[in-house]
């Protein structure tokens, strides 16, 4: 599996296609070591011919990442956890982002969720010894708590228990240092992508993200749940390629 040796971290990465314009995928949380994604690099490679952790550390180390492969800019696409890196990114590096894509993400957390990521990190790090009592949904209808992860017995690999534990801490901390406040500073063109029955991150939160992005767009597609490029994938894609094709990025 190619790894990326970034001296402080290393970045497992998949690679597929060539050209001077590179689409990038950021997995959501659930994945480890690699993605369903992987199945989609046939058809995006067509139109894309080309301890202490923190936020700004992951949106940091993928900068690194590109400039390990030589990427000098790219869209950049992220799913459910990745698209909060992907915000970030487009924060701190919006140069190299010839646009971004959001599929089942948010900007902000409530209390509810909030303590239910930093639960679900927990349950990583302790596994059988978690014993955290009554686990909260974060709203309504919610269907992936930390509760469900312990009686499901999911055990997260050992060489990834770090790094799940440090992006539930991170989502955890969206409640109060959401990124809200501060999108209007993302002024490349932005596809905000939901599902109508995401029943893990809500549609909520890419409301709230397209309304607060200069330059978003919305789609909600009711029927999918989390992870619309799963879920729907022929309408996703169709999405993604007319976008871009709108703002002449391909």
């Amino acid at each position: 599996m190619p790894h990326a040796d970034l001296g402080d971290v290393k970045i497992y990465y998949e690679e597929a296609g060539k050209g001077s314009l590179a689409f990038v995928f950021c997995h959501g949380g659930g994945v480890q070591g690699g993605s369903s994604f992987v199945e989609e690099f046939p058809f995006w490679q067509q139109h894309f011919p080309a301890p202490k952790y923190s936020l700004p550390l992951y949106a940091g180390d993928l900068a690194r990442l590109l400039d390990y492969l030589r990427v000098q800019k790219a869209v950049v696409l992220g799913v459910s956890w990745g698209g909060v890196v992907v915000q970030q990114f487009a924060l701190d590096y919006l140069d190299r982002c010839a646009a971004i894509v959001t599929d089942s993400s948010s900007s902000e957390v409530n209390l509810a969720a909030s303590e239910n990521w930093y639960q679900r990190g927990e349950v990583a790090r302790l596994g059988a010894r978690a014993r955290l009592g009554e686990f909260r949904p974060a709203f309504a209808g919610h269907t992936t708590s930390a509760q469900e992860l312990l009686d499901s017995d999911s055990i997260v690999a050992p060489e990834h228990v770090d790094s799940f534990v440090a992006l539930s801490r991170t989502t955890a901390g969206l409640r109060e240092h959401p990124l809200t406040p501060r999108l209007k500073h993302i002024t490349c063109p932005a596809l905000i992508i939901g599902g109508g029955k995401d029943a893990m991150a809500g549609a909520a939160g890419s409301v709230i993200m397209a309304r607060n992005i200069p330059n978003a767009r919305l789609h909600i597609i009711q029927d999918a749940g989390h992870g619309v490029y799963r879920q729907a994938r022929d309408e996703f894609r169709k999405l993604v390629l007319e976008f871009c094709r709108e703002h002449r990025i391909i």
